[in-house]
């Protein structure tokens, strides 16, 4: 069996995790992006760059991301942050969180994706097929809306996960994906789903001895991404996912992620040292065992013809 192995950057400002809704976010993480395309390129994998308003607007990663793009070393995909997404909608403010997509009357979804993907078809030159919703939010007006501005293929399901407990805005509730399974479904007509890798898994994770027995017992919810995450925390979540005969396995991070300071997980230049020694292990590891890197379209593509 063909493995496969899709990496998604979610590829959005500056540390969205401190922001307070009324400063400006800088996008200084396009500088350290070329060291994470670099490490992709050393092991033949093709990342998918989920891009957002802000980063659409930065003429350093149109051109950066333009150039590896023409080459086929990366695809360029749509990512959405409902808040700072034009056109601006005013939403009443209940909860602590940030707008999800979902929240929005369906007329104003449908105009920010179109808008969104028209921006980056516009600036990229390139079609985009590709999409992750900002904090992982979907309902079917937002997968009409995808459809209607060309998108393919999804990302935003994270199997076996419930999410229904993060509050929003204007809403005090997330999606919970904890009933979706590891595979490629067509999820809307005209949309498939690949979703993330995500899993709930018995396991012995870093942290306190209380955590490790709750993970041991009960399982703790495990990412396929580097934070917070030893090597050995990455192949755990790989090989569990494997039992299940799953074709495919997909990675993300943040483009913030790469940066010191960037975001809450890496505050330095050691924490982005040790992230990449987590991140070139793993892939050594994912290469020996003979996955092959894939862009998310060019994925779905070829499990379209196999549905």
């Amino acid at each position: 069996m063909k493995k496969t192995v899709i990496i998604t950057v979610d590829t959005e400002g500056d540390n969205l995790w401190k922001w307070d809704g009324l400063t400006s976010i800088s996008t200084d993480n396009v500088n350290y992006i070329p060291r994470f395309q670099d490490l992709c390129e050393e092991f033949g994998f093709l990342p998918t760059y989920l891009t957002n308003y802000e980063m659409a607007m930065n003429c350093n990663w149109v051109e950066y991301g333009k150039k590896k793009s023409k080459l086929g070393l990366c695809e360029i995909g749509m990512h959405i942050h409902a808040w700072n997404s034009p056109p601006y909608y005013q939403l009443s403010k209940k909860f602590s969180g940030n707008p999800y997509i979902t929240e929005y009357p369906n007329e104003i979804i449908e105009k920010k994706v179109l808008e969104i993907v028209k921006i980056l078809e516009e600036r990229f030159e390139c079609p985009i097929s590709s999409c992750r919703s900002g904090r992982w939010a979907t309902n079917d007006a937002f997968f009409s809306s995808l459809v209607k501005a060309g998108i393919k293929v999804d990302c935003s399901v994270t199997p076996g996960l419930d999410l229904s407990k993060i509050q929003g805005y204007s809403i005090n509730c997330g999606n919970d994906y904890s009933r979706y399974k590891r595979e490629v479904i067509e999820i809307f007509p005209g949309l498939l789903e690949v979703p993330m890798t995500t899993k709930v898994v018995r396991c012995l994770p870093k942290g306190s001895i209380k955590h490790k027995i709750k993970s041991a017992l009960i399982g703790t919810e495990m990412w396929l991404r580097p934070i917070g995450k030893s090597v050995r925390d990455l192949v755990v979540l790989t090989e569990s996912v494997e039992q299940e005969k799953v074709d495919f396995i997909e990675f993300m991070i943040h483009s913030s992620e790469l940066m010191p300071g960037g975001s809450p997980y890496f505050k330095n230049n050691d924490d982005i040292d040790e992230s990449y020694r987590i991140m070139r292990e793993y892939f050594s590891y994912l290469a020996k065992k003979g996955y092959k890197g894939e862009k998310l379209s060019e994925f779905a593509h070829i499990k379209k013809e196999g549905l």
